[in-house]
């Protein structure tokens, strides 16, 4: 579902003027932008924690959610995606720097960096809402999360295998060729147009470049071997998508 102009509006206008910024442990501030950053955090909670009741009574009518995933939801769907989050209470919250903005008497939109922790494993997200007023309290009526891209850990070059198994030759679909080169414990992926580009080994035969893709994020590599155990394939993983390109004999 889309978001209605206004609601368009207020987003806009957060996102431009200049907000009020509030450290997590200022929240209990007095006045409405106090009751707005908790009401944030308490939707968001109730979301993590598939909290149903909670979102029936907290969400605003003509409801919008777009999750860093790309999917988007309207409110019966918000709940039934909530509803599955069966794991929820394995995980630990904890909230960073906030922003919000009161931009009518009845409406504030918000953010706030929230971290879930599931033991050692932990992603950071960017929630951004906009809350309506109702009566005593706020109502959640467009709600949006973006994943924070991290690198994956990097590993001892020994541990991704011998580097020069991987240099050479991988032809493209269209005829040209992209080079990999060991150099200085390292590979270097050499474009068709000359530039090149460093990859650090996250894992045997996996390596990642090691600055984020303005389009794709973050890029990794992965090396195939054929039956006698030759590197024969190299193939570039991106969110959503694989290639693969033969090595050249």
């Amino acid at each position: 579902m889309r978001a209605s102009l206004p609601l368009l509006a207020i987003l806009l206008t957060a996102s431009t003027g200049a907000a009020q910024h509030r450290p997590a442990a200022q929240a209990s501030a007095p006045g409405d932008t106090a009751g707005a950053l908790a009401a944030q955090r308490d939707w968001w909670r109730a979301f993590v924690l598939a909290d149903t009741a909670y979102l029936r009574a907290h969400t605003a009518p003509g409801f919008s959610l777009t999750l860093s995933s790309g999917r988007t939801f309207d409110a019966p769907g918000m709940l039934a995606e909530a509803a599955t989050h069966t794991q929820g209470s394995r995980l630990e919250l904890s909230w960073g720097d906030e922003t919000i903005r009161l931009v009518a008497p009845t409406a504030a939109a918000a953010a706030v960096r929230a971290t879930e922790a599931d033991g050692q494993t932990a992603s950071a997200y960017r929630y951004l809402t906009v809350l309506q007023r109702h009566g005593g309290g706020w109502r959640v009526a467009v709600a949006q999360s973006t994943r924070e891209l991290v690198f994956t850990p990097r590993v001892p070059a020994a541990a991704a295998g011998a580097l020069a198994d991987y240099a050479g030759d991988y032809r493209l679909p269209r005829g040209g060729v992209l080079r990999v080169l060991a150099r200085d414990s390292a590979l270097v992926l050499v474009e068709p147009s000359g530039a090149e580009l460093p990859m650090e080994p996250v894992g045997p035969g996996l390596f990642e470049f090691k600055v984020l893709s303005p389009s794709n994020g973050v890029v990794r590599f992965s090396f195939g071997r054929d039956a006698a155990g030759r590197v024969s394939t190299l193939s570039r993983l991106v969110p959503g998508f694989v290639n693969t390109w033969p090595r050249v004999p």
